[in-house]
This record gives structure tokens, C-alpha cells and sequence, in this order.
């Protein structure tokens, strides 16, 4: 169970778990999915997107630089 401290809101613990999601992903260490098609990737973040969406493609290398800084 996560408890919620008073220094901080539902929105700011939901936020922190999908940006630690979203870097574990685009490590390869779990499954992502598609927040824009919905595909699932069990792999990890793909290298780019799988149905050509160059805007897509610009989103998913920004999620992998960021966390390999992490």
C-alpha cells in the first residue's frame, strides 16, 4: 500500500510513478505501452515508433536520453 503524505498530492505520487515507469521502460527493464496507440512493447520502449509517427519517434528518444541520465 502507498500512503500519501501531507507534503504531497495524489497527482505529484501518480507523476513520479509514471516518470519511473517510463525510464524503467526505455531502459528495457519492463513492458511498455503506447500512451498513443496503445500497442504493448513487453521488451521495453521501443527504439522508435512502430507505425511511423515521427512525433511519436521524437517522444520515445526523449523518454531514452532522459533516462539514461537516470
Amino acid at each position: 500500500m502507498i500512503l500519501i503524505s501531507s507534503n504531497s498530492s495524489a497527482v505529484d505520487l501518480a507523476d513520479n510513478l509514471m516518470h519511473d515507469w517510463a525510464n524503467r521502460a526505455a531502459r528495457g527493464e519492463c513492458g511498455w505501452i503506447c500512451p498513443d496507440c496503445c500497442c504493448t512493447f513487453p521488451e521495453g520502449m521501443p527504439n522508435e515508433c512502430e507505425h511511423g509517427h515521427q512525433t511519436c519517434t521524437d517522444i520515445i528518444r526523449r523518454d531514452k536520453r532522459i533516462a539514461e541520465r537516470k
